[in-house]
C-alpha cells in the first residue's frame, strides 16, 4: 500500500499531517502526468550567515553537515539562475543521514538583501517538517545555540496523533524559518540510518489562499493530492503549540510525484496573518528544488498565475554540468513569495 494511503488513515483528531502517522517509505509510484515530475533538495533557506545556519542544523536538529562551503565564485551561469550576476553566493548542503535529498543553506551578500520577518501565520512562511528519534534532546541542543522556541514554555507539547500521542515544537532558525519537531509514540519506518536523529521529513508553506494555491500546484502543476481539502477547523492544542493560539486552518496537502515528499499549504484565519514579500536574496527568503517536464510551461503556467520569473533576463539559464552537459533552469517566484527552482528533467532516451 502507499505511504499516503497509510498516511492517512486512521486519523482521529486532527487533520493535518502534524497529526497523522506516517507510514513506510514510499516507492517511486505512477509516473507523472503533470508538469512537476519529481523534486532535487526539499528545503534551501537563504540565511544572513552560513555558520551558524550550518550550526542550527547540524549540531542542533542533527543533520549530516560535511566540507567546506561551496561557492559561485566561477560560476556566472548559477549568478544568473538566482538573477544576482554581481553577488556572492556560498552553500552548504545537510542530510538527514542514509537520504539522499536534504537542506541546501543559502548565504546570499553583496546583493542588498533584507532581512524578512515572518510569523507562523504570514503568506510565504516556511516550515520544514521533522520527524526526530529525541525531541527533548534536540531542544536541548537548540537551546543552547539560542534558538527561539515558540512552543510556549520551551518544551514540547503532548498532542493527539491518530491512535497515539506525539511530542510537538516549533523552533526558529537564524534567518527566521521555521522547524515543526515531532517525536510519535511510534517512530516510523525510514531508510534513515540508525544514528540519524531525523528520520523523515516533510515541507510546509503558509498560503493566502490554500484553495487557490492548491489548484495551481495540482491541477496546473500536476501534484497529487490523496483527498479533498476540508473547511476551515480549531485545533486548540496544536495551534497553541504552534505559537498561533486562537488560529483556525486548512490546509491541502500534496505530494511531488515520484518521491513521496509530502508537500502541504496551509493557510490560517483569525490570527492577523499578513503577505509578507521578499526577494529571493533577503534572509528569510526560501527556495525547493522541483523537477519538470518542460521548464519553459512551467514557467508560462506559473507567471499566468501570478508568479514571476527573477533569474536574470526574465527567462531560463543553461548551468554547465559534467562531461558538457548542460541542465535548463530557472528560479521563479510563485504567487505566495515561495521560490521554486525549475530544473528540467533529462528526456527519455
Amino acid at each position: 500500500m502507499r505511504r499516503l494511503t497509510l498516511l492517512m488513515a486512521g486519523v482521529l483528531v486532527a487533520g493535518l499531517a502534524f497529526a497523522q502517522a506516517p507510514a513506510a517509505p514510499a516507492p517511486a509510484g505512477p509516473a507523472p502526468t503533470g508538469l512537476i515530475v519529481g523534486s532535487g533538495n526539499f528545503f534551501s533557506p537563504i540565511v544572513a550567515d552560513l555558520d551558524a545556519a550550518a550550526a542550527f542544523y547540524r549540531d542542533g536538529l542533527g543533520l549530516d553537515v560535511q566540507g567546506a562551503p561551496a561557492n559561485a565564485d566561477a560560476n556566472p551561469a548559477l549568478r544568473n539562475m538566482f538573477g544576482l550576476p554581481d553577488a556572492q553566493l556560498r552553500w552548504l548542503i545537510g542530510r538527514p543521514g542514509g537520504m539522499r535529498s536534504g537542506v541546501e543553506i543559502v548565504e546570499i551578500s553583496k546583493a542588498n538583501g533584507r532581512p524578512l520577518t515572518r510569523r507562523m501565520q504570514d503568506t510565504g512562511a516556511f516550515t520544514l517538517i521533522a520527524f526526530v528519534r529525541d525531541i527533548d534532546a534536540t531542544l536541548t541542543r537548540l537551546k543552547a545555540l539560542r534558538a527561539p522556541i515558540l512552543t510556549p514554555g520551551g518544551v514540547a507539547a503532548t498532542i493527539p496523533f491518530g491512535a497515539q500521542k506525539a511530542k510537538l515544537a516549533v523552533v526558529v532558525d537564524p534567518a527566521g524559518h521555521f522547524v515543526e519537531l515531532i517525536q510519535p509514540d511510534q517512530l516510523p519506518e525510514s531508510p534513515a540510518t540508525p544514528t540519524s536523529n531525523v528520520v523523515q521529513v516533510r515541507v510546509r508553506v503558509t498560503v493566502q489562499d490554500a484553495e487557490k494555491s492548491a489548484r495551481l500546484y495540482r491541477d496546473v502543476l500536476g501534484m497529487r493530492e490523496p483527498r479533498p481539502m476540508g473547511a476551515f477547523r480549531k485545533d486548540p492544542e496544536v495551534m497553541t503549540a504552534f505559537g498561533v493560539p486562537g488560529a483556525e486552518w486548512r490546509a491541502a496537502i500534496l505530494e511531488v510525484p515520484t518521491t513521496g515528499l509530502i508537500f502541504e499549504l496551509i493557510e490560517f484565519k483569525g490570527v492577523g496573518g499578513r503577505v509578507v514579500k521578499g526577494d529571493i536574496q533577503d534572509p528569510g527568503s526560501t527556495r525547493i528544488q522541483l523537477q519538470v517536464r518542460d521548464v519553459d510551461a512551467t514557467i508560462a503556467a506559473l507567471k499566468q498565475a501570478g508568479g514571476a520569473v527573477v533569474s536574470s533576463g526574465g527567462t531560463t539559464v543553461e548551468l554547465p554540468g559534467r562531461g558538457g552537459a548542460t541542465t535548463t533552469v530557472a528560479i521563479v517566484r510563485d504567487p505566495d513569495n515561495l521560490f521554486l527552482v525549475l530544473l528540467q528533467a533529462p528526456r527519455p532516451q
